[in-house]
């Protein structure tokens, strides 16, 4: 009975990922931006970082305006946590460090160009990878 309970435990295991779907780097996030949001897991190197108003930005690239630029924006209370966690400020302690976010990738009008960003609102949202 026992034996039977582990092998109906693994597979249930096996049988439902958390996530299925490949994970996304910064170009191909931003190429299908292009087509409408994109629901999914997004990695990468965060180049640089900054901070407005009430949030913090994490960019693929040195600078955020590059067309080739990906940005987590990370809402209050994600980066309160993450300042908790990390001890120190998101946007000071994460770059050049590799991230990997769950959330959705949308075009939003920043000056005169756009930019493809994910809101975080949540620290389970953000994985630091190293």
């Amino acid at each position: 009975m026992r034996m039977r309970s582990m092998v109906a435990m693994l597979a249930l295991t096996l049988s439902t990922p958390a996530f299925a779907q490949a994970v996304m780097g910064p170009a191909e996030t931003i190429a299908a931006a292009k087509a409408g949001d994109v629901t999914g897991i997004f990695e990468f190197v965060v180049a640089s970082a900054g901070a407005g108003g009430f949030s913090a930005y994490l960019n693929s690239a040195a600078d955020y305006r590059d067309p080739g630029n990906l940005t987590i924006e990370l809402h209050t209370t994600a980066r309160n946590a993450l300042k908790d966690k990390l001890g120190g400020h998101a946007e000071d302690v994460l770059v050049g460090k590799r991230v990997r976010v769950k959330g959705v990738a949308r075009r939003v009008p920043v000056g005169s160009h756009f930019q493809t960003r994910i809101a975080v609102d949540s620290i389970d949202q953000i994985e630091i990878l190293g």
